[in-house]
């Protein structure tokens, strides 16, 4: 499921062609995911996309996962880079940096100002990379803030259902 989700985000900022639906389909009901329009979504062949995108729609639907708008999914990518950071995992200045670009393109203002925070915490990498123990904690601290804050996620907190933005990331 969680594959689908993903595919479901990159969908939703226009990153996914329908043609790699079939197979994606296929692999989730032999891992046990089932639903009518997933069945048939694993039946088509490349050459017919548009029908995978719409059927592909339609099994996230079905499955209570269905795929968010284009902010919706970037408010997502961005929860998993904050998430990483707290977490330890990846490159913090990458993953800052990850954040202000999604945040940027969101469309949110809301989310802008967080951005913007990781944006400043990117910029100002080199000055203090002679001391990275507290640029990390810096961006674990503003990651970890970020996913409280209930303001920048339109009430909710890491970890809570966001109508039509898969959780789990």
């Amino acid at each position: 499921m969680e594959q689908l989700r993903g595919l479901a985000i990159q969908l939703a900022i226009n990153e996914l062609f329908g043609d790699d639906l079939p197979m994606a389909a296929a692999h989730a009901l032999a891992r046990g995911v089932d639903s009518p329009s997933l069945r048939e979504l694993a039946g088509l062949s490349k050459g017919q996309s548009r029908d995978a995108v719409d059927l592909f729609r339609l099994a996230m639907d079905e499955l209570g996962s269905p795929v968010p708008d284009k902010s919706g999914a970037r408010l997502h990518l961005m929860r998993e880079a904050a998430a990483s950071i707290v977490a330890g995992n990846g490159d913090p200045e990458d993953l800052a940096h990850e954040i202000y670009w999604q945040a940027s393109h969101s469309g949110r203002p809301e989310l802008r100002a967080a951005g913007y925070r990781f944006l400043e915490l990117y910029a100002g990498w080199g000055a203090t990379f002679d001391q990275p123990e507290a640029a990390i904690a810096a961006m674990q601290a503003a990651a970890h803030s970020f996913l409280r804050d209930r303001s920048t996620l339109g009430g909710y907190r890491y970890g809570d259902a966001l109508p039509g933005i898969p959780s789990g990331g």
